[in-house]
């Protein structure tokens, strides 16, 4: 056998002492990369925890500060504050500790420094210093946190006063150029503004913190206080506020597509051009909400009338329950549009669905139907109130809670009626069925009204609203559960309540089966919006507001809505219909200021004004709303980039109750016969021309919360 042997010998390859390190090196250096990711995670977390957290605190602070500068109660705005915190931070556990301790600081240990610590579930704590520092340099006079005037402008003449108008102030007028007044500004606060203003030709009057505070000429007597100039002041930037809920009302709308007989019901979403002019049907109601006026939105002439005010048809005079106020507020500027009613005595047996009454102690037959009955035998005519009655919702379901969100779920209620008495007197005793029935027809709606609350009081119109107690809530003729469907009454009388749901209300008695054992002396003061038998109505209206033009001329001007309270016992719940009414009412609260902590003012609503939309009020027409808490009662707004010339010419019928806020506009106010303003203006110029009276009634209710203070990111 033959081998072959190869020329070159061959061995095996030596291995290199080397081979193998890249793996070893690749899993250190894994170690390490993941070690230097978990470092930068962490730090990157950590970061964002720790501006989280300092934005949280810094909103809090300034929480904290805005509470204290507008309603001077430290424990409120601590509590405030805190509560900020939790919330941005979403601490849903609560407080687990808290501290409190004070001390005397400063140079000569005179000032009084509270300290407040609290920890929370994972490791949290909040310490709030707050230290009272007597200070009396720049803060923003009668309220120390916004003017009732603010112009943005650094231009000369940002604010301007000119010709023989007259503008009365409540708060601070306030701006970022110069100020060109003369002594036809009454100003019951601080004039602030640049370098060359001439803020000391104005008149200065006397205030104090008190909502609604009609100013006064010196001498001022404590606890009121007089204003003064302060030039040069600092300037003051665009408070940057939002609106938030606009675009949850983008349906499109037209005026008129609503019609309820004597008036027009709004509904808020986005109009076009909108004119609103004298003439039939101009009464306008406004369902609350947010009105975009795409194109512009103008009121110029008598016989018009728009609002989301809700009223009870003929209102009581706020000195005389027993007659009719003079002008109802929907008759004002012309319109005629108040709701009317009136008593008449019914068959004492109206529902045949069930046998009468033979007997009443025992009631006998069983569920047998009678009418009214005096049981103690006064033989009284007995008195009788109504209230118009609504359900309303808010749309936009950001708002946590969501008050008033699910679909009319919020309640608003009026100040009551004039009293009515019946024709005929009530009489019979605790046996026998009753010898009348009554009933309440009305010939025409209270515009927005849905239902009517009945109260009676058996001893008449005796001026005494404990004595009147409520029977039962009715449809608006019109209206079947709240729900629109005619054919409406106009000056013809329908009766409240059906005999049956298939009979229409023209055909039924508004009220039978009740007996004075359940309406007793006194009735029962319910609150918010309980409302079951023998409750009270709720409280009436006030005298018309005197603010630049005091006393105001007789039969000239609305009554205002009841003041703003805390709706749970032992508080009677103030307005439940208007400007004064939130939902939910805060508990325990402060009754200086109810609706602080509150989500929602049931009938609120927000003008919206983009990008080329102007405004224009003059003083033939009449525009009277109402913005809310969950609009940051910002009543009219317009984006920086808006930068219309707008007029308000205030008349008798007009008032914004809010702000306005319209950063880059320019406006001309003239004069009307009342505050046409119950708020703030902030905007880039402001003129006030014209020979007549304006005013600004910087109310701390009607303003918003610095945006600091409620966002963070």
């Amino acid at each position: 056998m033959r081998f072959i042997e190869p020329s070159t010998p061959t061995r095996p390859r030596k291995r290199s002492l080397q081979e193998g390190q890249a793996i070893v090196l690749i899993a250190l250096l894994i170690l390490v990369l993941f070690g230097m990711l978990g470092l930068a995670i962490d730090s990157g977390r950590g970061y964002v925890d720790r501006r989280d957290q300092q934005t949280a605190v810094d909103a809090a602070a300034l929480s904290a500060g805005d509470w204290y500068e507008n309603y001077s109660d430290l424990t409120l705005s601590i509590n405030q504050s805190v509560a900020l915190y939790q919330r941005d931070l979403r601490i849903y556990s609560g407080i687990q500790t808290s501290n409190h301790t004070f001390a005397f600081v400063g140079a000569t240990g005179a000032l009084r420094q509270d300290t407040y610590t609290y920890t929370f579930a994972g490791s949290y704590a909040l310490t709030v210093v707050a230290t009272d520092t007597q200070f009396n340099g720049y803060q923003f006079g009668n309220q120390r946190q916004t003017p009732a005037l603010l112009t943005l402008s650094t231009s000369a003449c940002a604010t301007n006063l000119t010709g023989s108008a007259q503008l009365t102030v409540l708060g601070d007028v306030y701006t970022n150029g110069t100020a060109c007044l003369d002594s036809n500004l009454h100003e019951a606060g601080n004039c602030y503004g640049g370098a060359g203003s001439n803020c000391n030709v104005a008149q200065y009057y006397c205030y104090n913190s008190d909502p609604g505070y009609v100013p006064k000429p010196p001498p001022c007597v404590a606890p009121d206080i007089q204003g003064t100039a302060i030039v040069p002041a600092p300037t003051l930037p665009d408070p940057g506020f939002l609106a938030t809920s606009v675009g949850y009302y983008s349906t499109a709308r037209a005026y008129s597509q609503w019609n309820r007989g004597t008036w027009t019901e709004m509904y808020p979403g986005a109009y076009g051009s909108f004119h609103l002019t004298g003439g039939s049907a101009s009464c306008a109601f406004l369902d609350p909400g947010v009105y975009q006026w795409t194109n512009g939105y103008s009121s110029d002439a008598n016989g018009s009338m728009l609002s989301n005010e809700l009223r009870a048809p003929d209102e009581a005079l706020w000195s005389n329950p027993n007659s009719v106020a003079n002008p109802q507020f929907w008759d004002q500027n012309g319109v005629s549009c108040a709701g009317h009613f009136t008593v008449a005595n019914g068959a004492p047996q109206t529902v045949t669905l069930l046998p009468t009454c033979t007997n009443l102690s025992p009631v006998s037959p069983a569920g047998c139907h009678s009418g009214i009955t005096d049981t103690q035998s006064r033989n009284n005519k007995w008195g009788v109130e109504l209230t118009s009655v609504r359900f309303d919702q808010f749309l936009d379901p950001s708002v946590s809670p969501p008050t008033c969100y699910p679909p009319s779920s919020c309640k608003r209620e009026s100040a009551p009626s004039e009293c009515q008495l019946t024709p005929n007197a009530v009489v019979g005793n605790l046996h026998s069925p009753s010898n009348i029935g009554i009933t309440v027809n009305i010939t025409r709606n209270a515009p927005g009204a849905q239902y009517y609350n009945v109260y009676l009081n058996p001893y008449g119109c005796d001026g005494v609203q404990d004595h009147f107690g409520w029977v039962g809530r009715y449809d608006a003729p019109g209206f079947t559960n709240g729900v629109p469907g005619g054919l409406y009454p106009s000056g013809t009388a329908w009766a409240l309540g059906a005999a049956a749901p298939a009979i229409p209300p023209a055909a039924g008695a508004s009220v039978y089966d009740i007996n004075d054992t359940m309406i007793s002396n006194p009735a029962v003061t319910c609150y918010a919006q309980v409302r079951t038998i023998n409750c009270i109505p709720p409280d009436a209206e006030s005298q018309p507001q005197c603010f630049s033009n005091c006393p105001p001329p007789a039969n000239l001007l609305s009554q205002e809505n009841a003041l703003m309270s805390l709706e749970y016992p032992p508080y009677t719940a103030g307005d439940v219909a208007n400007e004064n009414y939130c939902q939910l009412s805060p508990n325990p609260g402060n009754i200086n200021a109810p609706c602080i902590g509150s989500q929602v003012t049931p009938g609120g609503v927000q003008f919206y004004f983009p990008n080329g939309s102007c405004f224009s009020q003059n003083s033939q027409g009449a525009t009277y709303v109402f913005s809310g808490v969950q609009y940051n009662w910002i009543v009219i707004y317009a984006p920086a980039s808006n930068t219309c010339d707008e007029t308000m010419n205030g008349g008798a019928s007009t008032q914004y109750i809010g702000t306005i806020y319209t950063p880059g506009a320019n406006w001309t106010i003239n004069g009307g016969d009342r505050s046409p303003l119950a708020g703030q203006v902030i905007c880039f110029t402001a003129k006030v021309a014209g020979g007549g009276q304006a005013g600004i009634d910087f109310n701390p209710n009607y303003s918003p919360v610095p945006p600091a203070a409620r966002l963070i990111n």
